[in-house]
């Protein structure tokens, strides 16, 4: 396929000062954000859409919010030390931009199948535990809890996000199969979050190995987060939906499992590998 160049963000973003670690071979901010890919409408093939199983059009739906939500996650982020770490940044500007279009192309995929565009008129209110009481700090708690926490933070931001492009991949893997009509569709997702899976992974593997602070905050971080990132804001028949769908069974306990395996290749992060999957599983 050939990137969309059209509507893409300015490399100049890209300028980041190189850190310690970050070789020549390393992820290319300047070609990523250069390459960003924009609008996939013209490219999208829709034909049997309208004849989806509801439950791949619930899966689709909830997708499409949690791209949406981006913008919400960058706020909770950049109130941190993380916005002041210029290779971040600069990836996240395009990683912002790239997610944006990916909720559009699921907005032409739902219109197609017959749902209506806006967020959804849900029926529940979100599931409220204890132990995700955290996950709803605003802005301004969250940057003071930051700036005890320092620098060391950006390693969790980087490797809890990549976590969550984990699960998003297996997710969008579940859709292709509960829809084969969204095949193509769903490889184009897959080929752009392929890059952000790279940057993320690369970026928490050199940041956990260098940083014994940034491990045991990264810990902590995982084994209280909801997942998905933005689960918090799902009601709570749809992250019931989500996680049956996804995660529930056999099948969705193995894709857990190997979730959980890539979390423990990192660097410090076996020990709460399990819980993660343990949390992803209904």
């Amino acid at each position: 396929m050939t990137p969309q160049h059209s509507d893409a963000p300015s490399a100049t973003l890209a300028s980041a000062t190189p850190e310690a670690g970050v070789t020549d071979d390393s992820f290319d901010i300047r070609e990523f954000a250069r390459t960003a890919r924009g609008n996939h409408r013209a490219e999208l093939d829709l034909s049997g859409v309208d004849e989806l199983p509801l439950e791949a059009v619930r899966l689709a739906r909830t997708m499409r919010d949690l791209e949406r939500a981006t913008m919400l996650r960058m706020r909770n982020v950049l109130v941190t030390a993380t916005h002041k770490d210029a290779r971040v940044t600069a990836f996240l500007t395009t990683w912002a931009f790239e997610k944006f279009w990916l909720a559009d192309a699921l907005d032409a995929v739902l219109d197609a199948a017959g749902e209506a565009l806006p967020a959804t008129e849900f029926t529940e209110a979100p599931r409220r535990t204890l132990s995700e009481r955290i996950e709803r700090r605003g802005p301004v708690k969250r940057a003071i809890a930051a700036n005890m926490a320092g620098p060391a933070l950006v390693d969790a931001h980087i490797t809890t996000q990549l976590v969550d492009e984990w699960i998003g991949q297996t997710a969008y893997r579940k859709l292709g199969e509960l829809a084969a009509a969204l095949g193509s569709v769903v490889e184009m997702i897959l080929e752009v979050k392929a890059r952000h899976i790279e940057f993320f992974t690369e970026e928490a593997q050199r940041r956990l190995a260098a940083s014994r602070k940034g491990r045991r905050l990264t810990r902590k971080e995982l084994k209280r987060m909801a997942w998905p990132v933005g689960a918090t804001e799902l009601p709570s028949d749809e992250r019931d939906a989500f996680e049956t769908t996804v995660f529930g069974g056999g099948e969705g306990q193995a894709s857990a499992h190997r979730i959980a395996a890539l979390i423990a290749s990192l660097p410090g992060m076996q020990p709460v590998a399990p819980l993660v999957a343990a949390r992803l599983v209904p």
